[in-house]
């Protein structure tokens, strides 16, 4: 599959593209596309809703001739793409609970967005871990929040307040059925939270994870 650049986004230390999106072209909110450069493939989450008329991946910058060329596209220029893939994915059904470490806040960007579009009735908390206060989609995430009652959004300097070491056993709204945790970040970021989970007693079949090994 064939991806137009429409544009991108550059921040600090990450950057957005944002493409033209195919015809007929649908995927689940926390799917990725692997994306081809040269002979070199890597795997990017997409950032944007399925309910978005555009597609964006995002993602830190880097010091790989992959990231480098990634960074240098422009509009007009074209990717080779698979088509959506990953189980990572917002069940409808289960209140939820995100626990993003930095960049893996890119698949529950889409999550949040579909079901602020949608008006789903999940309850979501989102749980936001970044180095910095520079916090990635900070500025939608707050506006989808006032808009959207069954979203509350916490968000964790680690270098001020160190890292999470306590998390919620019920997200806001959801008073008798156990969440999903869905863990997204670092290795080392996932790791650490599913062994906060398991220590306060939760099921692993309550625990999805996105590893980003390229972090």
């Amino acid at each position: 599959m064939n991806l137009k650049v429409l544009k991108r986004r550059v921040g600090r230390d990450c950057f957005s593209l944002i493409f033209k999106k195919p015809a007929g072209f649908s995927f689940y909110p926390g799917q990725y596309l692997d994306i081809k450069l040269g002979g070199d493939t890597r795997a990017f989450t997409i950032s944007s809703s399925p309910t978005e008329d555009f597609l964006m991946i995002t993602t830190k910058k880097g010091i790989s001739p992959f990231k480098k060329y990634l960074e240098l596209l422009k509009a007009g220029d074209t990717v080779d793409s698979s088509h959506p893939a990953g189980t990572f994915i917002l069940d409808e059904l289960s209140p939820a609970v995100f626990l993003a470490g930095g960049i893996g806040i890119t698949p529950f960007r889409s999550m949040i967005k579909y079901a602020v579009t949608n008006k789903i009735k999940t309850p979501i908390t989102l749980i936001y871990s970044n180095s910095d206060n520079n916090f990635l989609f900070k500025e939608e995430l707050n506006a989808w929040q006032k808009n959207y009652p069954k979203l509350e959004i916490i968000y964790i300097n680690t270098v001020q307040h160190g890292r999470l070491k306590t998390l919620p056993t019920s997200p806001s709204g959801a008073r008798y059925q156990l969440p999903i945790y869905y863990l997204a970040g670092s290795p080392s970021f996932v790791d650490d939270m599913e062994k906060i989970l398991l220590e306060i007693g939760l099921d692993e079949i309550n625990i999805r994870y996105d590893r980003f090994d390229g972090y």
